[in-house]
Order: structure tokens, then C-alpha cells, then sequence
């Protein structure tokens, strides 16, 4: 997963260093001049630490719990999330289940389980937001750069007809996975809101499993 990792050295300072390096050479002995030079840096090295370290946990690749949280909201990714994997609330079409076995539809029932997303999920999840938000052009390379980047799948992509198309999967793929590559919702702004940042319009016809 490429989430982007954020190089802080350019602003990771040893002020002890600096500031002895702009002494005046007829006091780079003086023992006493230095004591005090440290005891002055000393205070403002431990507030540019703090700030430093308070940058580093509001990146996505460094960030963990609320501080986690906080992005999500900020992108528009809440923690919590479906886990189609464990519970079929609904699925007489899968192989080996037939209507009279599968769960029947209720009024208002969630059509899998809820769960809390653990920080790495929810990580995943923030980025592939963040690259929906930001996306240009729904190339096929951007689609399938997104697909890696926030699930870890390798798919490809087959048009069908204008703005149609079929994914291929790999038939090791998850069940929420392959769910969630298709899954899309209606919003007060746009119909048929995927989850991941194909062009407007778009139709996904079938997801298949290559074997």
C-alpha cells in the first residue's frame, strides 16, 4: 500500500548545534557562555519537538486512534464500516445457497455486520477517500493505482459499452473487497457514488473472479 509517508528532517532541528555553530569564535571555549546558551535552547528545543511530533501524528501513515479519526472526518471517512466476510444477512445467489436457505430481507436491517475498522483498515480506507477526493481523470491506470493503494487488489478493468464495464478480480479476493469495488450510493449531489473514483455516469456491469 503507498500510503505517502511525510519526511520531516527538513524541519527536525538540533537548536543545541545551531546555536553553538553561530557562537563568535573567541567564545567557542567559554564553558560558562555555552551553559547558558544550552539552558536558553534547551526550553525552545523541547516546544519545536512537541510541534514536530504533533505534525507526524496527523499524517495518515503516522497517525493512530482519534488523532486517526480526526483525518477520517476531515476527508469524509468514518471508522466505521461492513464486514461482508463473516455474515450473509442476504445472499441466495452465492454458490451452494438456494432461496429457501438464505437470509430474507427485513425492514431497515443492515445488509451486513457493522464492525469498528482497527487503525491499519481505517488507514487504507482514509487514503482510498483521499484519492476519490482528488481524483482527475478516472484513467483505467488511476482506477487501478486507487484499487491497490486502499484495498491491496490487483484488478483489471474490460469495457463493455460507453461507460460500461466489467472488473476482473482475482479469485482470492475477499468478499467485502469484491463488494466494495462496486458498491455505489445515492447522495443528495450525484447518483450512483462509488467507493472507488470511476468516472461519472459509469456502470459497473459484473465483477469477475479469474481464476
Amino acid at each position: 500500500m503507498a500510503i505517502a509517508n511525510i519526511d520531516f528532517s527538513s524541519v527536525t532541528f538540533d537548536l543545541q548545534k545551531t546555536a553553538e555553530s553561530r557562537m563568535l569564535s573567541q567564545f567557542y571555549n567559554s564553558k560558562v557562555l555555552k551553559l547558558l546558551l544550552n539552558a536558553f535552547t534547551s526550553e525552545v528545543q523541547e516546544l519545536s519537538t512537541a510541534i514536530t511530533d504533533l505534525m507526524r501524528m496527523r499524517t495518515v501513515a503516522t497517525a493512530e486512534g482519534e488523532n486517526l479519526d480526526a483525518i477520517g472526518r476531515i476527508v469524509g471517512q468514518s471508522r466505521t464500516g461492513y464486514n461482508y466476510d463473516e455474515d450473509y444477512w442476504f445472499a441466495p445467489d452465492l454458490d451452494g445457497v438456494s432461496p429457501d436457505n438464505g437470509h430474507w430481507w427485513v425492514k431497515n436491517a443492515l445488509q451486513a455486520s457493522e464492525e469498528e475498522m482497527d487503525d491499519d483498515t481505517l488507514r487504507k480506507w482514509i487514503w482510498l477517500k483521499i484519492l476519490q477526493n482528488h481524483n482527475l481523470y478516472s484513467s483505467n491506470p488511476e482506477i487501478k493505482n486507487a484499487v491497490y493503494d486502499g484495498l491491496g487488489e490487483t484488478i483489471g478493468i474490460e469495457r463493455s459499452d460507453a461507460m460500461e464495464a466489467d472488473i476482473y478480480v482475482s479469485k482470492n479476493i475477499s468478499l467485502t473487497n469484491k463488494y466494495l469495488i462496486t458498491y455505489n450510493q445515492n447522495t443528495r449531489l450525484t447518483d450512483n457514488d462509488y467507493k472507488i473514483a470511476y468516472p461519472a455516469t459509469t456502470n459497473i456491469n459484473s465483477v469477475i473472479e479469474e481464476s
